[in-house]
């Protein structure tokens, strides 16, 4: 399975097919001649030549060039990295050149480094427009992204990958797939990377059981890989580099926010969701850690269609005399809000409320928010995506975005 592709089939060198004798080699004829083997410098001749035609190749397509061992691949390009005339990548090799390709469009060599090479004041990926009339052809290189199937965050999120790749002069190729046991994402992602202009992944594997064998899938292949809004297996043997929202950091800043308002009693609700234990953690820290607040109930796994939980819960409010609610997700802080409404109740003047994910609230309940920034964690995803294509050996990062809390006059205060 070839990890690092290249973006055109090898099928030629110095404009001859590679079986041919004007590359210095004698094929098999009628008359029963065998074929011989190349030379050390023959062979390294010829990788070079093919460098200068496309920006990657790897260790398995030139073994088959040349008609010999992967073994031998690689000890030739470690001579030929020493002698810097072509950079070692996991799997493969790619060109040292700062120029662009012989087609004039950029190769992956020249979208990292300049990616790489141009920051903005606080150390992100400086995005430079481009002429809006570039076209990036099917054979420009591509970053494979599998996202669960389309919801209220992710589309942004592709949105912004879109945007800021397209600006680096990469392509985005998407897969979905679904919080289902039949999603199969081994598949998904092996079908994926067929795509012989795919030079590496983001991917937010299944949370639940059967996504360990994504897991097992992303152990063995070795495409530069970037885990999105996903913690790795506790006791996982293979890390990948990640880029998660900070939501223990989001959830402080809720903290902060109620108490300016003078909010000491805050109960809290939580959906079950691929992020809510990172949240409801992050919840634990705060009351366990200062004595400025009080939480006299904390409900988990409450899902915003089970009428008689989210009405437990707005017993519980009315019971227990909280003033303020921090809510995960969405949608149960607005089944929250309906519930206490037609018990005449209203947020924010009879409960301030702030919800986590601050996605699909309508402008019709307006709810304080804390909101994961689509644009920061694209960006973070790329930049630490390329940054492992440079430099596949170095140490595995896990990158946190804290989120934005959005005011929009959920809380209020203390009467």
């Amino acid at each position: 399975m070839a990890d690092i592709i290249s973006t055109s089939d090898i099928t030629a060198v110095n404009g001859a097919d590679a079986s041919t004798t004007g590359t210095g080699t004698a094929t098999s004829t009628g008359t029963g001649a065998a074929k011989r083997d190349y030379l050390p410098a023959e062979r390294q001749n010829m990788i070079l030549n093919l460098l200068t035609r496309q920006s990657v190749a790897t260790v398995a397509e030139l073994a088959k060039m040349l008609d010999t061992t992967e073994i031998t691949v690689r000890r030739d390009l470690t001579v030929l990295s020493k002698a810097g005339l072509l950079k070692r990548i996991r799997g493969g090799a790619m060109s040292v050149s700062s120029s662009a390709s012989a087609n004039g469009k950029p190769s992956i060599t020249d979208i990292a480094t300049s990616a790489l090479s141009e920051r903005t004041p606080s150390g992100g990926i400086a995005i430079k427009p481009v002429d809006h009339s570039l076209e990036l052809g099917n054979d420009q290189p591509a970053i494979g992204v599998m996202l669960p199937e389309p919801s209220f965050f992710w589309p942004g999120v592709i949105e912004q990958m879109r945007t800021i790749a397209s600006r680096l002069g990469l392509r985005i190729i998407t897969r979905e797939t679904a919080y289902d046991v039949d999603a199969h994402e081994d598949e998904i992602l092996a079908d994926m990377i067929q795509d012989p202009t795919i030079c590496g992944l983001i991917v937010a594997p299944s949370v639940h059981s059967y996504g360990k064998r994504t897991w097992d899938w992303l152990a063995t292949c070795e495409m530069p890989t970037v885990v999105i809004e996903r913690d790795l297996p506790l006791l996982c043997e293979h890390f990948v580099d990640s880029v998660r929202t900070n939501h223990p950091y989001g959830v402080r800043k809720a903290a902060v926010h109620f108490l300016r308002h003078g909010h000491r009693s805050i109960g809290a609700a939580f959906t079950d969701t691929p992020t809510s234990a990172m949240i409801q953690e992050g919840w634990r820290d705060v009351i366990e850690s200062t004595d400025e607040i009080q939480c006299p109930f904390a409900f988990e796994g409450i899902q915003p269609y089970d009428t008689k939980g989210v009405n437990g819960i707005v017993d519980k409010i009315l019971l227990s005399g909280v003033t303020a609610m921090l809510v995960h997700s969405d949608y149960l802080a607005i089944a929250i809000a309906q519930t206490l409404e037609r018990r005449g109740k209203r947020v924010p003047d009879d409960l301030s409320m702030i919800s986590v994910d601050g996605f699909a609230t309508p402008s019709s309940r307006p709810l304080t928010v804390l909101r994961s920034s689509d644009k920061d964690l694209a960006e973070a995803a790329i930049r630490t995506l390329l940054e492992r294509i440079q430099d596949p050996d170095r140490a595995t990062r896990h990158v946190l975005v804290d989120p934005n809390l959005i005011d929009r006059g959920s809380v209020i205060d203390v009467r």
